[in-house]
């Protein structure tokens, strides 16, 4: 590659050698990053860069995935994560960790995703304009945007990873050139790399592909008349297809099943979206004006760090108009301006997209004007799915910083007033000992790292937030044991933040947790067992939360006699309480619930063993008891109707088919009486099988009164018994209520 008179001139002081101009970007793109991430390199093998819980999910999934691929070997393992769809992002943090531990992989990916951003738009802008100063200006501003920075602190993981959209770009725009195997296979790697990085990331590409071949078909229609690019085509459409089915699998099935909980509504959508002026409103975590601009964001409905880290920078925007403007002139200069259009439509497209499915200004939807992507959302499949809209501004903040390299180059033209001997020849001066080619270069020396400063300045965000990740050395302790045994730490399932840093204890302990967390869309029948086993609700969810815990279901028994008993038959063999968690934030008037969580535990369970440090209690459970005894539980929430509290305890709703489960904990079989009590608003038949078998049927006459009904049951089961009910009209067809008001209600449920 030939030095040319900019490089020259802009490295000539550090020697360059044009042999290395690519390792010199490389290297502006790292010290910047140690400057703009401060003080994450100082700490780069202490603590994560992080201001959110998201980065404990990630260092989670990818060490427990690290677990996997050491116990099953490399490739055993890894084929083990791809046939379950869990080849992903997290896998590449696995594989770092394994070599290089938890925290020095994430800090080296974290800091390459900030490098590549930069050097990746940096080759793609200077493919278009052939301005090496603009194009390292471009990856500046892209490498350090408040949307990168964001959701690399946040962190989304996924669009953290926003390095392969450059590089995707160029190399698609570099096939269509000239048809070369090399860019075909370069530009399917890097849209690989994007779907490894997130589905969403893919699912905003192929968009912004959508957007490529509208540009191409329009600027060079005969491109598509060659048979070799529709035979490239077929082949990237096969492989591609298989690549992303295996990749994906697990979420086509659930996003095409009864229980698409990937679909988190259109309300989702709206909410997740960007306002239409976030593109102009400084975020609240700048380095040094993050109160100045305070009271504009006040006028705003919704105020979170996500709604205003969609600022482009005021340096950058003006850069993307002048680019705007002065293209005839940049044209009259011989300044390349092909493809600026298209990243003007790119820009401006994907920040449209970003809104939404309505128009929202300050928050306000009043009235609804339908955006580009409600016509998305409703007519492209899997699109519902996504939840965070507002993610698609990742392509509309490469738009503008590849438009706002153009403007920095119409900018240069129009403020270095060049004077030349030779009018003539002005516009195209040759190289070499050229005074004015000099004098030119002088200018940019001056012209571009000034420009760096202030887009450096607009987005600056240092001292970021670091975590050391401290734990507890009784974590090590349980991790050294091999035995398989399950573990409840609380409040795993009612504190994100805990829920969140959980998943990194997790990987070092290596127990199975019952408490569990949904982190973004709600899986509804996910959690059944803990949400409605006794004992193990109240460990879970009713203690952490405050909740009478006599109250909170229509068992009429609380079970607490044989708690341990219940424990033990699910093989749980420590409590742990995490203090930091359970403190909760004095600021916003949480209680301590602490000391609460130990008088229960202390109250109803029987510890042969305590553990107690800075960071957690923990209770190991007695399992001295042979559990013999019967309890009661839900299966499902199937065909129950609805749920109210009442002096005497919580009545349930039942339809037809309403179910309990029936746990009998001893070895063999045994024997017991059901009871429950029963209230009708009509005269209504009511049933009850066991296991399928047919143990009482009624037809109750009497309402809003409480009857009381007594079954005997004969061998039960060892493990679980289904107990169902069914309502019938008198002429025997079965009642499917819409509400309560028109089901029995049944309360005060025992087995003796």
């Amino acid at each position: 590659m030939r030095l040319t008179s900019t490089s020259s001139t802009m490295f000539q002081k550090l020697k360059y050698n044009p042999k290395y101009e690519k390792l010199y970007v490389i290297l502006f793109f790292t010290v910047l990053t140690a400057i703009l991430t401060w003080p994450a390199a100082w700490h780069f093998f202490s603590a994560v860069p992080s201001s959110g819980s998201d980065t404990m999910q990630v260092i989670g999934v990818a060490g427990n995935k690290a677990n996997l691929i050491a116990d099953q070997g490399f490739f055993r393992g890894t084929w083990s994560l791809i046939k379950s769809s869990e080849f992903t992002i997290t896998t590449l943090y696995a594989y770092f960790q394994l070599i290089l531990g938890r925290v020095f992989a994430y800090n080296l990916l974290f800091f390459l995703s900030f490098i590549l951003s930069g050097f990746g738009t940096y080759l793609l802008a200077d493919y278009f304009l052939k301005n090496k100063p603009a194009a390292l200006v471009a990856g500046v501003i892209f490498a350090f945007s408040p949307f990168h920075m964001h959701n690399a602190l946040g962190t989304n993981v996924g669009t953290m990873h926003q390095e392969w959209l450059p590089f995707f770009a160029l190399y698609l725009f570099k096939f269509f050139d000239g048809l070369e195997l090399k860019n075909f296979a370069l530009s399917g790697l890097f849209l690989f790399l994007i779907a490894l990085s997130e589905h969403q990331l893919l699912a905003f590409t192929a968009i912004f592909i959508i957007f490529f071949l509208a540009y191409k078909l329009a600027s060079d229609p005969k491109s598509f008349l060659r048979g070799k690019l529709w035979l490239y085509f077929a082949v990237s459409a096969a492989v591609l297809s298989v690549v992303f089915f295996f990749m994906f699998r697990s979420l086509f099935t659930i996003a095409n099943s009864d229980n698409n909980f990937l679909d988190a509504g259109f309300s989702a959508a709206v909410k997740y979206s960007n306002d239409s002026l976030s593109i102009f409103i400084p975020p609240n975590f700048h380095s040094f004006w993050s109160d100045a601009f305070s009271g504009l964001r006040e006028q705003f409905n919704r105020r979170s760090k996500s709604d205003f880290s969609d600022y482009t920078g005021y340096a950058t925007l003006i850069f993307s108009v002048l680019a705007v403007f002065g293209a005839g002139n940049l044209k009259k200069k011989k300044i390349p301006t092909v493809g600026l259009f298209f990243w003007l439509a790119v820009a401006l497209g994907f920040y449209i997209l970003s809104w939404g499915p309505y128009l929202q200004f300050k928050g306000v939807l009043d009235p609804p004007v339908k955006m580009p992507y409600y016509l998305i959302y409703t007519y492209l499949p899997y699109y519902k799915n996504i939840r965070t809209v507002g993610r698609f501004f990742v392509w509309s903040m490469l738009g503008f910083s590849v438009l706002a390299a153009w403007g920095m180059a119409y900018a240069e033209s129009k403020i270095s007033n060049l004077k030349t001997k030779n009018k003539k020849g002005s516009d195209n001066a040759g190289e070499g000992d050229n005074p004015d080619n000099s004098r030119k270069n002088k200018f940019r020396v001056i012209f571009y790292p000034m420009i760096t400063f202030v887009v450096a300045v607009e987005f600056l965000a240092v001292p970021l937030e670091t975590n050391s990740l401290l734990h507890s050395s009784f974590y090590e302790k349980l991790g050294q044991d091999k035995e398989k045994y399950s573990v409840i730490e609380v409040p795993g399932s009612t504190s994100y933040s805990f829920a969140s840093r959980d998943l990194v204890w997790k990987s070092i302990h290596r127990k199975n947790t019952l408490n569990s967390y949904d982190f973004a869309r709600v899986n509804k029948e996910a959690y059944l067992f803990q949400e409605n086993t006794p004992i193990i609700r109240d460990l879970l969810y009713d203690v952490p939360d405050e909740e009478d815990r006599n109250n909170s279901d229509i068992m009429k028994s609380s079970y607490y006699d044989i708690a341990n008993e219940i424990l033990k038959y699910y093989d749980v063999r420590y409590i742990i309480l995490d203090k930091q968690a359970l403190k909760g934030n004095p600021e916003e008037g949480d209680r301590d619930m602490i000391y609460p969580m130990k008088a229960y535990i202390s109250s109803v369970i029987e510890c042969s063993d305590t553990y107690e440090d800075e960071y957690l209690y923990a209770c190991q459970v007695d399992r001295s008891k042979m559990p013999s005894h019967m309890f009661l539980a839900f299966p499902s929430k199937d065909h129950w109707v609805g749920k109210s509290t009442a002096k005497g305890g919580a009545k349930r709703y039942a339809e037809s088919g309403a179910e309990l489960n029936l746990v009998n904990m001893a070895g063999g079989l045994m024997d017991g009486r059901f009871s429950f009590n029963l209230k009708l608003p009509k005269p209504m038949g009511i049933k009850v099988l066991f296991n399928g078998r047919e143990v009482f049927s009624q037809y109750i006459t009497s309402i809003k009164q409480k009857k009381n009904i007594e079954i005997d049951l004969t061998n039960i089961n060892p493990g679980d018994n289904k107990i169902t009910f069914g309502v019938y009209a008198a002429d025997g067809s079965e009642i499917h209520a819409d509400g309560k008001s028109d089901a029995p209600a049944i309360y005060q449920a025992d087995i003796e």
